[in-house]
């Protein structure tokens, strides 16, 4: 193909593809990636300037770059038992090892038909009457006719897929390059770009991914120093004043999966490097620290004793707000990335309840907007839309309207596509726990919430 014709069909099917994913009118896609264009599996780069506008690079020669599709792996005859269960949800049947991404497979990247399980002795078993697939997080389990025992040892042969980052980066002399990243299940790494060379832009292999779409890929337009959020300051004047002091100050972090730690090592979870990073801050302090959070919960179950209508019940003895009330904390730091769920009604029920029991015990509230989330069903389009969920807005608004403190993570994780990060691939499970680089997001705002006004 041509130059001319490939920069007019990649323009074209480019800018349809985004247009697609995002429900936008056609033509629209290709301003968010303006002036790259896509076409088939090439990725074209114009000769012209690029990057942040303080750090402009020119391409001196336009290029036309190949990519690759996404990894595949292959695995022969892994050992499993299919367990008494049909598989189910995130954790219910028998993990494929290969897929794990921390606790759970990864979601998506299991080739559902690719999959075939045999006893030792060469005998295939039945697909659908033997065992049952879940493709969504790559589970296994036994069928409703089996012929063989749950505890039966046997053999199975899948292929799933690797996500992965690719950086085009321009040398000295102006030339554009492509520099192809380590794939990985969960967290694949940018590639580097190459010594003397800059990044200009990654492109985003997710799993599945064949020929190339505008979504995939993420041009750097800004620093993540040029992220704007509606994280406060000077709201924690009595906390601030007491670490400043040398006193006693007791600091309990409340919170989800995410707060509790989710997939990443003790020492990068975001509610333990809270503690480290205070008593840096504050060395005089005597800081006091607690964490009372639970995995799958939301903050209207903590306050009904894990018995919420309409939701799972939790732990009655651990899901409950007067274990946080009884740390008598002089600040509570808060996140729920589950309250998605609720509407505004019970968001405004729940959060004033809060809010009232906190005043009259004078604790002071730091409420942290949470990190993003795989979609289901995948949609590469949701890393790059502007419009804020219903929680964060919540949240936003009921901090300025009562006062609170406001650490605006969310705002965060939505400026990531501009610094050319796809934020699907900062997942330690591939699905919705922050790998540490995530958690150190998390931190660089809850911090700017103790500091005076600004």
């Amino acid at each position: 193909m041509s130059r001319r014709r490939f920069l007019a069909a990649g323009a074209v099917a480019g800018a349809a593809c985004l247009a697609r994913a995002r429900g936008a009118a056609p033509g629209k896609g290709a301003e968010r990636i303006a002036p790259f264009r896509v076409g088939g599996d090439r990725l074209l780069v114009p000769a012209t300037h690029y990057g942040p506008a303080e750090a402009r690079l020119r391409v001196t020669a336009a290029a036309e770059l190949r990519v690759d599709p996404a990894d595949v792996v292959t695995v022969r005859d892994e050992p499993l038992q299919l367990g008494d269960k049909p598989p189910s949800g995130f954790f219910v049947g028998a993990h494929l090892q290969s897929t794990l991404a921390g606790r759970i497979g990864a979601f998506g990247s299991l080739i559902g038909d690719s999959v075939t399980v045999r006893e030792a002795s060469g005998r295939t078993l039945r697909r659908g009457e033997d065992y049952l697939v879940s493709a969504p997080f790559a589970l296994l389990g036994i069928g409703p006719k089996p012929t063989i025992k749950p505890t039966t040892p046997v053999l199975v042969s899948y292929s799933h897929f690797l996500q992965r980052i690719d950086t085009v980066a321009v040398d000295a002399t102006g030339r554009a390059s492509l520099i192809r990243g380590a794939p990985h299940v969960a967290v694949p790494e940018p590639a580097a770009a190459p010594p003397g060379a800059t990044a200009i832009a990654r492109v985003y292999r997710p799993f599945g991914a064949t020929g190339l779409s505008e979504a995939q890929v993420f041009p750097i337009v800004a620093r993540a120093a040029d992220a704007t959020t509606a994280t406060t300051t000077g709201r924690l004047p009595r906390t601030l004043a007491k670490l400043r002091a040398g006193g006693p100050v007791k600091v309990v972090c409340w919170g989800d999966s995410i707060t509790v730690g989710g997939d990443v090592a003790p020492e990068d979870a975001w509610a333990n490097r809270l503690r480290r990073e205070l008593a840096r801050a504050f060395p005089a302090a005597r800081i006091g620290h607690a964490n009372h959070s639970i995995g799958g919960t939301k903050s209207a179950q903590w306050l009904h004793n894990g018995d919420f209508p309409g939701l799972p019940k939790q732990n009655q003895e651990k899901c409950r707000f007067d274990l946080v009330l009884g740390e008598h904390p002089d600040v509570v730091v808060m996140e729920f990335l589950n309250d998605i769920v609720f509407d505004a009604d019970v968001l405004r029920q729940t959060y004033g309840a809060i809010d009232a029991a906190f005043r009259s015990r004078g604790i002071e509230w730091l409420i942290v907007t949470p990190s993003q989330k795989v979609p289901q069903p995948m949609d590469l389009a949701e890393m790059v839309d502007g419009r804020p969920r219903l929680l964060d807005t919540f949240l936003r608004e009921f901090a300025v309207d009562r006062g609170h403190a406001l650490a605006d993570a969310a705002a965060r994780w939505k400026h990531l596509h501009r610094e050319g990060l796809p934020y699907f691939a900062l997942f330690g499970n591939a699905f919705n726990h922050p790998n540490a680089y995530g958690h150190g997001l998390f931190i660089e705002e809850i911090m700017k919430c103790f500091q005076d006004r600004s």
